[in-house]
């Protein structure tokens, strides 16, 4: 029986079709796949450790089969992966949900290196392979956060969590079967990684990657299984699966098995309206709720929030004048001075330029945070220069599936995201690859978009 969920994921990811997926299954993988595009495009010029990650799988290289997103090079589809899964989430910018995790990590990156390095894959095929990335590490989560124990403890759940979706989403589309993706999901086993030190220990720009190594992963493990390297095996369970390896064997097992190939726990997928980690979007939009004070004008900031996120608030001096976009893209003080001061925060606030921002950074050293476990969302006080007060409060923030991010509003993140590609993207070439994505299903071969991208 240990063995039963195992069995089960390797068989809907080898088996699921497009025709198997329910129309509003469909859109919201479209909408992923559009978001986590433009992610990498945007990250190709914005985000940290990109530009060195690029460089060295570009001079690693190997057989021209995969494209950089957002170059013209081509290098072998392991090394594509691993390129593209860094830009993917380099930026804090893709898709994610508290319950169903990263699902914009693996959505994109190894589907699409593989079906490059295979060729003529229809959009309808990449549809069904995105769809068995995104339900096996929706599940792979869920299991957890449904089990009482929260993903991210010791691990970034971003990365440790997302090997099997990443081998179920190459696997499909190399079109391993059963027997072969169980094989796939013990290889994605034995790279599993993603100690969570690297941000414990102050944000490093090498954080910003870890998108890259479960893609890359996956990739490797499905060849390596097409290849007949069998590592079948019990990828969940007892004595040394994952949840015993990493949660103490807390999980809940009918959460990956419950439904699966009907119900759908991709849907729960959440897009961001702010290119920051997901627990800054309730002060970003409190702030933003304030009327508009210049920076002089703002004597105090005081924020309340839970303490669970002590590390978005600490140390002080740090998420004051953070040192790099990772670390501002987690930072509650620097955000909520950014919103408090301009409206809103950009992509555009996390460029060299905008983390010199004098405004913004004259009202964080004026923020404080005050950690009380009571509070549910966020909370932001402003004192002005008249020392009158003004409060705003954001329980549920926009993104979340309560309060969902629209089509219209995902597209326009979309240009946006487009306007800071490495090389210049014309308006028409951005209207095309919007149009194609809209009708992926109808797609002869889904590398007719990278071909845009780098055209």
């Amino acid at each position: 029986m240990a063995t039963a969920p195992t069995h089960a994921l390797a068989e809907f990811a080898a088996a699921v079709r497009f025709d198997d997926l329910p129309p509003k299954v469909v859109d919201t993988l479209k909408l992923t796949i559009l978001d986590a595009l433009g992610c990498a495009i945007a990250a190709t010029t914005l985000g940290d450790g990109c530009r060195e990650t690029v460089a060295v799988m570009q001079r690693l290289g190997g057989p021209p089969e995969s494209t950089i997103i957002g170059s013209a090079t081509k290098v072998s589809a392991p090394n594509a992966a691993f390129a593209n899964g860094a830009l993917v989430h380099a930026l804090n910018y893709d898709p994610i949900s508290a319950e169903i995790g990263h699902v914009g990590v693996v959505c994109l990156a190894a589907p699409l290196a593989m079906a490059e390095a295979i060729g003529g894959l229809s959009g309808a095929e990449f549809l069904a392979a995105s769809a068995a990335a995104c339900e096996v590490s929706a599940r792979i989560t869920a299991a957890i956060a449904r089990g009482g124990r929260r993903p991210g403890e010791k691990f970034l759940s971003g990365q440790v969590l997302s090997y099997f979706g990443a081998a179920a989403g190459a696997g499909r589309v190399l079109g391993l079967d059963a027997m072969q993706m169980r094989s796939a999901f013990g290889l994605a086993l034995m790279q599993v990684a993603g100690s969570r030190q690297v941000v414990l220990s102050g944000d490093p720009p090498a954080k910003a990657i870890y998108g890259a190594f479960p893609n890359q992963a996956g990739v490797l493990a499905a060849l390596l299984s097409r290849q007949g390297l069998g590592a079948d095996c019990d990828i969940v369970g007892e004595p040394a699966g994952l949840y015993p390896m990493i949660y103490g064997g807390e999980w809940d097992a009918g959460t990956l098995t419950e439904g699966l190939g009907v119900k759908f726990l991709l849907q729960q997928a959440e897009f961001k309206p702010w290119p920051t980690s997901n627990h800054v979007h309730a002060f970003i939009e409190t702030g933003s709720a304030i009327p508009r004070l210049n920076a002089p004008a703002i004597r105090s900031v005081e924020v309340l929030a839970h303490s669970k996120l002590r590390p978005w608030c600490e140390p002080a001096d740090k998420r004051r004048r953070p040192e790099n976009p990772a670390a501002a893209a987690n930072s509650i003080p620097f955000c909520v001075a950014k919103s408090l001061v301009h409206g809103t925060v950009k992509l555009a606030d996390f460029t060299a330029e905008g983390l010199q921002d004098a405004a913004a950074l004259a009202v964080a050293e004026r923020t404080i945070c005050r950690l009380d476990d009571s509070v549910t969302g966020a909370i932001v006080r402003v004192v002005d220069a008249d020392g009158q007060m003004h409060q705003a409060d954001v329980h549920t923030p926009l993104g979340h599936k309560s309060r969902p991010v629209s089509r219209a509003v995902l597209v326009e993140k979309f240009r946006d995201c487009c306007s800071h590609a490495a090389q210049r993207m014309k308006p028409g070439s951005i209207d095309e690859i919007i149009a194609r994505i809209d009708d992926l299903a109808a797609l002869d071969d889904v590398g007719q978009i990278v071909r845009l991208i780098s055209r």
